[in-house]
């Protein structure tokens, strides 16, 4: 009971940082996209959008906080991989309704109001962002870090390969009992640099997505939105270096833990964990709040100056589905765009490699679950 008490307990404050999180994507986001619909600029402080801003929050409060309660109750009551699984991706699906009754508020209000009737639309297009996109990044070389850091993993692999028993123990309950074995093999060299080899390949993918993304311009100020969005990627770049490196000292914790190179308590193990998680959680929104989605929260002193009533972007809202979540435009050859909601980007579905992707990432994500679930028992 004392795991599935730390389980109750560790979901619960996961689930308590979605929720917040949540509430707090509104302040991440572009301020001329609003609960992912596009208003004009000179509209982002009225009093209409302010009471749909305020309800998104109660609304987190008055249906988060029960199903949080009862998720966390069932995990307790019930603890294995398949209810873990099925309270985590209800609860996400949950905070996205919740998401999608605030969109539906906007696009209402937005509607009524015919806030881009008249308006001029203009789309700025930056000629030089081709040849100086490279530069918005930090120096690719510097995965270099991780990739050292998995060659340690392999080396201790080897080094300690001998001295391990026929059965080796791989999983620990948070008292230091052993949950877990797996028979002796070369495959327990590989098993964890396989594991730090694909998650670096992914960050280096997101790593170079942000480079690869569309650039997003503000017509009313062209000039300080390029300078925000350039440190906007700079920074989220240098993040996935940081994010990868860190990822792959934590997982080097479990080759340490699995071939005794020295004695690393169980409970130790699940300290460092639980710290990785709040240290990436609590970065993350930090980095957020400064720096905002395609670098809105960044201010300059020329900042509203340049406010029009008749001038502003163009009205793209046709172009996203399900809540303005995924973006669908055959005509744009962008593969990777900025979200509309939070901070990040999403893919192109209008392409076929970006629908290839939401595809392979619904297909991955069943396989997963019926794997976790069918291992686990």
């Amino acid at each position: 009971m004392k795991d599935n008490l730390f389980m109750c307990i560790y979901l619960f404050f996961i689930f308590v940082i979605i929720l917040v999180i949540n509430m707090l994507t509104p302040k991440f986001t572009r301020k001329e996209i609003v609960f992912g619909v596009r208003i004009p600029e000179d509209k982002i402080d009225s009093d209409e959008i302010k009471h749909i801003e305020a309800q998104f929050v109660k609304n987190n409060l008055i249906i988060g906080i029960p199903f949080i309660i009862l998720f966390s109750v069932l995990n307790y009551s019930f603890l294995n991989v398949g209810m873990i699984l099925f309270t985590t991706f209800a609860f996400v699906f949950i905070i996205f309704l919740i998401y999608l009754i605030s969109n539906r508020a906007m696009k209402n209000l937005k509607s009524q109001k015919l806030w881009f009737q008249g308006k001029k639309q203009v789309v700025t297009v930056d000629t030089s962002f081709s040849r100086s996109k490279s530069n918005m990044l930090v120096s690719a070389w510097f995965f270099l870090i991780p990739a050292a850091i998995i060659i340690v993993n392999i080396i201790l692999g080897y080094m300690n390969y001998d001295s391990l028993p026929y059965k080796v123990p791989t999983h620990w309950d948070f008292s230091g009992n052993v949950t877990g074995y797996q028979f002796k093999s070369r495959f327990l060299i590989w098993e964890m640099p396989i594991t730090q080899i694909f998650t670096t390949f992914m960050f280096f993918i997101v790593y170079k997505g942000i480079g690869w993304s569309k650039q997003q311009i503000s017509s009313i100020d062209p000039e300080a939105s390029v300078k925000k969005n350039s440190i906007f990627r700079k920074s989220w770049s240098m993040y996935m270096v940081i994010f990868a490196v860190v990822t792959n000292l934590l997982l080097t914790v479990a080759t340490v833990q699995i071939f005794r190179v020295f004695n690393v308590s169980s409970t130790f193990s699940y300290i460092i964990i639980l710290a990785f998680v709040l240290v990436t959680i609590l970065s993350s929104i930090v980095l957020a709040f400064k720096i905002g989605q395609g670098g809105g929260n960044i201010r300059f002193k020329s900042d509203g100056e340049n406010v029009k009533p008749d001038f502003g972007d163009k009205d793209d809202d046709k172009c996203w589905v399900l809540g303005n979540s995924i973006y669908y435009n055959k005509n744009d050859p962008s593969l990777f765009v900025e979200k509309r909601f939070g901070i990040g980007w999403t893919i192109n579905a209008g392409r076929p490699l970006g629908m290839a992707v939401y595809i392979g990432s619904i297909v991955i994500i069943i396989v997963t679950i019926i794997f976790a679930v069918f291992s686990g028992k």
